[in-house]
């Protein structure tokens, strides 16, 4: 069968809610897709994501270090080697020897609601592990190697070894997949197995730290582009973009940027890089994005839209009516508002790309975005900062976030869930 999709969630920045995101976004997809498997991967070393789905055990040890230390479900190979049911697991034996033909895939995941009820049946889990660093090297080592591997070429299949995994689970007849890869900050080869074995690629930032440095640094480390020196292209050959188009390997393309707008709340912001931009800071740095993406634009998921005509930014601003976005619960759209060259335009007065796609009767067609504020509504969406405390805590409580069904005595806890909630549900409408 093939894949509905795979996505990663990514940013070289610690901090930037690539775990939070993952827990609540695979979540909520299995909820409003029934009839489709979700298979999440924790590719984080950290594996706090597996500690969000899987919770303690009845002794109230933590469940994810049992299965990693093999005193919880390990797997049993030719009735004596015993290896653990993760991440770690699964790529300490492909890269060494393969997997043997006789182990099916679906052997090393767990179904999360046999560890928590509240969570849907069709969410499937490949475990993280807190030694996933330490495999990191001894894989580098087999990758850069042609003798302790049976590999041809090793560089090849050891970063596509989480991308086989996912296929294989893909290929089961009946089943309907869709992936989410939780990943590490730092771009390590765990980090570099976990990009590729995505197709689409969802990045998190937030505007407390947005700058045009940090965005330089994440396309020049997964694509190679906008090198902050020239002196890069001598050690371009040791680069993974280099080796990636060297050996043939495809790169997650950018299907979203999800931007935290700026927490109004003074204590969140002490420490370094504690200090909002300016408004005007903050838009060129969109700006140098969006040169980017009119410079590289296959490395940008083209989105689909109804056949119907597009009409011109001015156009959509007289004809679309004014809505309160579900996110930043402000205006993000007024009719009476043109954009023009003279105007500025930053994420605060853009609206978020709501086609109604799945709504239309009509055909659809892929479209690229030929105006900043074209690409600005298809590739940018504002995520509101007062859902962070109530996502949090639901991953802490291990439940699903949805205040409906899980009554709070705060009233404002309440209202921020619902707000989370409907993030959520405009998230998963762009996927």
């Amino acid at each position: 069968m093939p894949l509905e999709g795979s996505y990663a969630v990514w940013n070289n920045r610690g901090g930037s809610g690539k775990t939070n995101l993952t827990y609540h976004l695979a979540i909520k997809y299995a909820y409003r897709n029934p009839d489709k498997t979700v298979l999440v991967v924790d590719m984080c070393p950290q594996a706090d994501l597996s500690h969000a789905f899987l919770g303690d055990d009845e002794d109230g040890h933590d469940y994810v270090s049992q299965i990693g230390s093999l005193k919880k479900d390990p797997m049993i190979l030719d009735g004596q080697q015993r290896i653990p049911r993760t991440i770690s697991g699964y790529l300490d034996i492909y890269t060494s020897v393969g997997l043997p033909n006789n182990v099916d895939p679906r052997t090393f995941l767990f179904n999360v609601s046999k560890f928590n009820n509240q969570l849907p049946r069709n969410v499937y889990l490949l475990c993280g592990d807190q030694s996933l660093e330490l495999l990191s090297k001894a894989m580098d080592l087999k990758r850069s190697s042609n003798t302790i591997t049976p590999y041809a070429n090793p560089w090849r299949t050891i970063t596509q070894s989480l991308r086989a995994f996912v296929h294989k689970i893909g290929e089961r007849r009946g089943i309907k997949l869709m992936t989410f890869i939780d990943t590490n900050s730092s771009f390590s080869i765990c980090t570099e197995i976990a990009l590729t074995a995505a197709d689409r690629l969802i990045l998190p930032v937030s505007e407390d730290h947005l700058h045009r440095n940090g965005f330089e640094y994440l396309f020049s480390l997964l694509y190679g582009f906008s090198q902050p020196s020239s002196i890069y292209y001598y050690y371009r050959h040791y680069s993974f973009y280099y080796r990636a188009d060297e050996n043939g390997v495809k790169l997650p393309k950018i299907h979203l940027i999800l931007c935290k707008v700026s927490s109004n709340n003074p204590e969140m912001k002490i420490g370094i890089g504690g200090n909002t931009p300016a408004a005007t800071e903050i838009e060129k740095c969109w700006r140098f994005v969006y040169d980017i993406y009119t410079k590289h634009r296959d490395a940008f998921e083209m989105h689909t839209i109804p056949s119907s005509p597009i009409p011109s930014s001015n156009e959509r601003s007289t004809s679309m009516t004014p809505r309160l976005s579900s996110i930043s619960m402000t205006p993000t759209f007024h009719h009476q508002q043109r954009y023009s060259a003279s105007t500025p335009v930053t994420p605060a007065t853009i609206s978020h790309f709501h086609n109604h796609i799945t709504h239309t009767n009509h055909s659809n067609e892929q479209y690229q975005a030929q105006t900043f504020e074209d690409f600005m509504q298809q590739y940018v969406m504002l995520i509101g900062n007062e859902s962070n405390v109530v996502s949090r805590i639901a991953i802490k409580s291990h439940s699903p976030l949805l205040a409906v069904k899980h009554p709070h005595p705060s009233h404002e806890y309440q209202s921020c869930a619902q707000t989370f909630d409907k993030t959520l549900n405009d998230i998963v409408e762009r996927i």
